[in-house]
């Protein structure tokens, strides 16, 4: 949840483009595969199944090479074989997954720790080669035009003298997996990548069954044609280099019984699954929404929390809280939303792989500097039934948590002291884009914000108790995804501000930290969402519903609002640094750019939206013409408030795009009922009705009139350089020199005024 100065602009190069060529080293010559191998020796090995695993001895002379390059930044398990493929099988169907395991440099900065995709393939041998090809239903454009489509391409080993001598050899196909073609565009095709990566040094390792097929790891090096410029901050001075380890898997293909999928409603309340043609519709395509195969009396989809859970609960700082209670009551808390078991969470073995296809993994990071969560998973092409999941969860957020809470007053246990040096970051890279990257950062806000929590009382909580509640929203909201929910913006307003008031409608909001820790369960908007995806209902959800794409339309569509009139908590916030900016001595640097953030989420409201003549009138309600100055005021509260509305002002009319922010960026409105405050107060501004107005804020005035091109506008000026000349005999010193120039400004306005 899927911050800080992150570069996204090749942050998935490594992950993208590492696997458009998922193996072999540059361009394969045609015919059989020969190797230098060492001598030849009997091999152990019984070729019953669809694929079986060949031992192979890689010469002492390759080995060297290859650990030599890879420089020890992947591990090389010491096992490399070929695969034999039973030829009986080579035209069925077969799920081909990629997972990217590890990655350098970056590692799960640059896209380690996801799914990449799945592909529907099948087998055929000709001419030396054993060709992949997708045969996936969604290419059907009608009964005549159903395309194959090749993607890879493998030599055929024939001179593997241990393997030729097997009984039933002749019935196997034996390959080389490191060997292919670089034709495999799971990780290009999915994310619309064309960067070309050369694949240097490649083989294959660490073969195992499951469920279904078989897996093994792909581990290469190479060199893209995009240099990565954040490399050399993860210790990789070249930065066009790359390695990484792919976890690949091969299962037999197969339907959930009895899975229908969902059409996507007008809303699209779900994640998509994978578009398919509609056969003899002229190119018309259908989306479904993805989702498991989940009904009653099915048993409960198991997930695997990584054992690297254990070494963090033994950490003196964290054994105070139950870690892996935690973790377990965000997977397993869905299972209310069903009304029966659907999930259920335990603690892997020492063994488990994260990568593995027929495992749903929890991956819990140790890293205390990793500053997000996010989710992903794999689905069937032909259906959008979801095949399998994963979420990653650095240890920060328990660090950060444990930093944060606090036992309320109360609460019947007393508040350990901190064990927690200072944590410090150091962010240079990416900002990863799956399918929710929630930013721990984000959520704490900024500490010179200066606003009182306003959490309203509610029954105390210990800092344990805090803390794992914490966890287990995080988690909770990571499931959601996988069970195939969308963010919902919208939750937080239904927050009426009482004490006992519902904090959201919706794990799958963005809350803040204080409101996160009370929502242990999916909301009742989760309850209906995952209720009709599934078909346990036909009602849609009836709460209220605003999801990412909402936000650049919507500016109600917020996150960490914490209530149900996002605009007056917003307003609240530009006001307390705007008081800050009237009152204080000295004005920071950061207060500066923090008032300019504040402005531009005030503006978008005024921008878009439907208060925009609220938002506007509200923004200047402190700073207007004709300015009443508070009792008590600093001296510089009158010049302060001066600038302040030049500025605001500035940045809704006159300032680049570029400096409106990253979402709400159009230009104000120009209804009647808009303009008729605008035009008052830069009027007042303009005219110094209130003799405060300095000369910069009049010239700003006199840009503005001129952009509007309007009658009020050119009358405007016209009124202000009669104004203007009457006053100058009388003015004398650095008010006649101003005044002077702005005579000239406006002159220049209106000679002529329409363009």
């Amino acid at each position: 949840m899927p911050g800080r100065t992150w570069s996204s602009r090749r942050r998935w190069w490594g992950a993208a483009s590492l696997v458009v060529m998922l193996t072999g080293g540059g361009c394969d010559t045609a015919g059989p595969v020969t190797e230098t191998d060492a001598p030849e020796a009997s091999l152990a090995v019984s070729l019953e199944d669809a694929f079986v695993a060949v031992p192979r001895a890689t010469s002492t002379e390759q080995r060297q090479q290859v650990e030599q390059r890879l420089s020890g930044i992947v591990e090389d398990a010491g096992t490399h074989f070929y695969l034999a493929i039973k030829r009986s099988e080579l035209n069925q169907k077969w799920f081909l997954s990629a997972f990217l395991k590890q990655l350098h440099p970056g590692g799960v900065m640059f896209g380690a720790g996801r799914s990449l995709g799945t592909r529907v393939v099948s087998f055929q041998e000709q001419n030396g080669r054993l060709f992949v090809v997708d045969v996936d239903d969604r290419k059907r454009l009608s009964d005549v035009f159903d395309p194959e489509v090749l993607v890879e391409a493998y030599p055929v080993v024939t001179d593997y003298g241990p393997f030729n001598r097997l009984r039933n050899a002749d019935q196997y196909v034996l390959i080389d997996p490191s060997a292919g073609l670089n034709r495999f565009g799971v990780m290009a095709d999915s994310l619309s990548v064309s960067t070309r990566f050369q694949t240097e040094l490649s083989f294959a390792q660490r073969f195992h069954p499951i469920t279904d097929g078989i897996a093994f790891e792909q581990v290469f090096t190479g060199y893209s044609e995009a240099s990565e410029p954040f490399a050399v901050d993860y210790l990789e001075p070249n930065g066009y280099r790359a390695s990484g380890t792919l976890g690949l898997a091969l299962r037999r293909y197969k339907e959930g019984p009895g899975y229908t999928p969902t059409a996507m409603p007008e809303q699209t309340l779900y994640f998509a699954g994978a578009s398919s043609f509609i056969t003899n519709a002229g190119g018309w395509t259908d989306t479904p929404a993805m989702k498991w195969n989940i009904h009653p009396g099915m048993k409960p989809i198991p997930w695997f929390i990584t054992p690297s859970v254990l070494a963090i609960q033994a950490d003196p700082r964290f054994q105070a809280y139950d870690l892996v209670g935690a973790l377990k009551r965000g997977v397993e808390g869905w299972n209310q939303a069903f009304g029966f078991k659907v999930l259920e969470a335990t603690v892997g073995g020492a063994g488990l792989d994260f990568a593995d296809d027929d495992k749903n993994v929890l991956i819990f990071d140790p890293d205390e500097g990793v500053p997000y969560a996010f989710a992903n998973f794999r689905i069937n092409p032909n259906t959008s039934e979801l095949r399998g999941a994963s979420v990653y969860l650095p240890a920060l957020w328990l660090v950060l948590g444990d930093d944060r809470f606090e036992s309320d007053p109360g609460a019947f246990a007393a508040a350990r002291a901190r064990t927690l040096p200072p944590v410090s970051m150091s962010w240079s890279g990416m900002k990863a884009e799956s399918l929710c990257d929630l930013n721990v950062l984000e959520r704490f806000g900024d500490p010179e914000a200066g606003l009182a929590s306003s959490l309203t009382e509610v029954t105390p909580q210990t800092k344990k108790q805090k803390v794992e509640a914490y966890l287990t929203h995080v988690v909770l909201h990571e499931i959601g995804h996988t069970l195939g929910l969308r963010h919902n913006f919208a939750g937080s307003l239904v927050y009426d501000g009482t004490p006992t008031g519902l904090r959201s409608s919706s794990v799958m909001d963005y809350v803040a930290d204080e409101d996160a820790i009370l929502d242990s369960a999916p909301g009742p908007y989760d309850v209906q969402a995952v209720r009709y995806l599934y078909g346990l209902d036909t009602q849609l959800p009836t709460w209220e519903f605003c999801t990412d794409q909402d936000r650049f339309t919507d500016p109600r569509c917020t996150m960490y609002d914490r209530t149900n009139d996002p605009f007056s908590f917003t307003l609240a916030d530009f006001n307390v640094y705007a008081q800050s900016f009237l009152t204080t001595a000295s004005v920071t640097n950061r207060l500066n750019l923090t008032l300019s953030t504040r402005t531009n989420q005030v503006l978008g409201f005024v921008r878009a939206g439907t208060e925009q003549v609220r938002a506007y009138q509200d923004i200047l309600a402190q700073v207007r013409p004709p300015l009443v100055v508070p009792p008590g005021a600093p001296a510089v509260y009158a010049s302060r408030a001066d600038e302040l509305a030049r500025r605001v002002l500035t940045r809704l009319y006159l300032d680049p795009v570029s400096s409106r922010g990253s979402i709400f960026t159009a230009n104000a409105p120009t209804t009647p009922q808009f303009m008729a405050p605008v035009m008052a107060d830069v009027r007042g501004i303009l005219f110094n009705v209130d003799g405060v107005r300095g000369y910069a804020a009049r010239r700003a005035m006199v840009d503005i009139l001129k952009q509007f091109q309007t009658l009020p506008a050119y009358s405007a000026l016209r009124e202000a350089r009669d104004m203007l000349t009457a006053q100058l005999p009388s003015l004398t010193g650095e008010e006649r020199l101003q005044s002077e120039d702005l005579l000239a400004r406006i002159t220049s306005a209106l000679s002529p005024y329409y363009r």
